[in-house]
């Protein structure tokens, strides 16, 4: 991972200056994929940056909405959101996801914070407002935020974990499979949160981490960084 960073510097450089940027070095390169395997990338599928993703509310979203009282509990907590300036920023069928492993764990999918811990989320929703505002996440999906402990439990978190407490976001870049073009956007994407993380992350209390899954974890309760053996060593920033 050091290494393709390392190689994405020059690019990244270049498009700090420019409004856009598609990068079509002279030499095709590989790149690996989370999985350590190296592949091919042609030169002409090479796109380093996208437009904002459109998203879809899914069926599954509106039917849990329409159960109980999960409709006007939710518009609850999005209009806190809103008077506090953190609203709209992650549509509500992705703020609302607990775990990618709700069904296996026989959870719900959805799952609303009690109200003790709304505030919680306000620093790390406006840090992911600046970091969609400025462009350096458009083509990201939010997997995970908030867990009841049985569902933390069961989906492997850590007794600690900061979804218990509503502060932690977890997203992917790009689709759930990514394809051979889509790697170069998906490592450029990673160099430039670290580029931020670096730059602003001691101020704002940040925490950076990238799983071994490929999800990536950004918190407001701590300033550290760490990879998929939950050490700063394997940390995506760490170049």
């Amino acid at each position: 991972m050091k290494y393709i960073l390392k190689g994405l510097l020059a690019v990244g450089m270049t498009c700090m200056v420019l409004a856009g940027c598609t990068s079509t070095p002279q030499k095709s390169p590989t790149i690996s994929t989370p999985h350590g395997q190296r592949i091919y990338i042609p030169e002409e599928k090479i796109t380093i940056e996208r437009p904002i993703q459109q998203k879809t509310m899914p069926n599954s979203y509106r039917q849990w909405l329409m159960d109980g009282e999960n409709q006007s509990r939710a518009r609850a907590y999005e209009r806190f959101l809103e008077q506090n300036n953190a609203g709209n920023i992650i549509p509500s069928f992705e703020l609302f996801r607990t775990a990618r492993d709700w069904d296996r764990c026989g959870k719900s999918e959805y799952m609303i914070p009690s109200q003790e811990v709304w505030r919680n989320q306000l620093p790390t929703l406006k840090v992911f407002k600046y970091l969609i505002a400025s462009k350096v996440l458009t083509d990201f999906t939010v997997t995970s935020v908030y867990r009841d402990l049985p569902l933390n439990q069961c989906a492997g978190g850590a007794g600690s974990s900061r979804h218990l407490f509503n502060s932690a976001i977890d997203f992917r870049i790009g689709p759930a499979n990514p394809q051979p073009e889509d790697y170069a956007y998906i490592e450029y994407t990673k160099f430039k949160l670290c580029q931020f993380w670096s730059q602003y992350g001691q101020s704002l209390n940040m925490g950076l981490g990238l799983y071994s899954s490929g999800q990536i974890h950004i918190d407001t309760q701590g300033y550290r960084t760490w990879g998929p053996d939950l050490t700063r060593n394997s940390s995506m920033c760490h170049f």
